[in-house]
């Protein structure tokens, strides 16, 4: 591929293609590329959700099935099939132990990425600690974390009921993608996507891998569009790349946002439950069980 001028217009390219030639203003770069990874305490970003057809909103009205809309304002982003722009400015992934809706709902623990001499951990921030609740409003379970995720074995398939190898996952990945939206004001909001979504967000991090640009030099789009599996019909995600921001002044501005995420610990905001506006199927386990 020619290697691309420098234009104050976003590069294009074609959506099956992920091989993106680097821009004049990017040649010589060497940096921070936005894939650092992040804690989760101190600043809150608003989440992007779904409408789908048990959402509240789709159900007030106020949103249509399809329709991506930001969580703490119920404010659409972008209609059914409609593009919506983003830079990513940071990615990671958390598992969380959600209470079952059914029996109150919330949050009992989540565990981050945490960096040990021994390698890479998904800690819990409330460690050695047993939860009971009702899985479907009816089950009763007890899930005790341990140091990790890796440890306790509650991101495996069959841990929502101990005993029951059938069973789901209980400790639900949740990949999280950071962005700038820059047809809202440059905005900052936050994909989370887990379960059935959670093939979207690989294929995602697939296409960040494939650069090397750092990934606040790239542009996508988010459009939804319908899924069946088994007898559930929903609305999922589909990303795809969209070049690179269109100037110089745009990679500084979404350089800075980036670097602002560096050792800040950051929360996105889940208000409504596991599944409220995101996914809407259950998701088959990965080989060897795990997301």
């Amino acid at each position: 591929m020619a290697k691309s001028k420098q234009s104050t217009a976003v590069a294009k390219v074609e959506p099956k293609s992920t091989a993106l030639a680097t821009p004049d203003y990017l040649k010589g770069y060497s940096g921070p590329t936005g894939s650092e990874n992040i804690d989760v305490k101190d600043v809150t970003i608003p989440r992007i959700l779904i409408g789908q057809s048990m959402s509240p909103e789709v159900k007030a009205g106020n949103v249509e099935e399809g329709d991506l809309f930001l969580n703490i304002t119920g404010e659409v982003l972008a209609k059914k099939g409609v593009p919506l722009p983003f830079a990513p400015l940071v990615v990671g992934k958390e598992f969380i132990l959600w209470r079952d809706r059914d029996d109150g709902g919330g949050i009992f623990a989540r565990a981050r990425r945490t960096e040990t001499p021994e390698g890479v951990i998904y800690a819990w921030d409330k460690p050695n600690q047993s939860f009971e609740h009702k899985v479907g409003g009816k089950v009763k379970v007890k899930w005790t974390t341990g140091k990790c995720v890796e440890q306790d074995g509650l991101g495996d398939w069959g841990s929502e009921i101990p005993g029951d190898k059938e069973s789901k996952i209980a400790a639900t990945a949740h990949h999280n993608i950071i962005v700038a939206l820059p047809t809202h004001g440059d905005l900052i909001a936050a994909f989370s996507l887990s379960k059935s979504q959670s093939k979207r967000a690989k294929d995602f991090n697939a296409m960040l891998k494939l650069g090397s640009a750092p990934i606040f030099a790239r542009m996508f789009t988010a459009t939804t569009e319908e899924e069946v599996s088994g007898e559930n019909k929903y609305s999922n995600v589909r990303m795809l790349p969209a070049g690179f921001v269109p100037d110089a002044a745009s990679f500084e501005r979404y350089k800075g946002m980036a670097l602002g995420f560096v050792g800040v610990s950051v929360t996105v905001d889940h208000t409504g439950g596991e599944s409220q506006g995101g996914d809407a199927a259950p998701a088959k386990p990965a080989k060897g069980g795990k997301f």
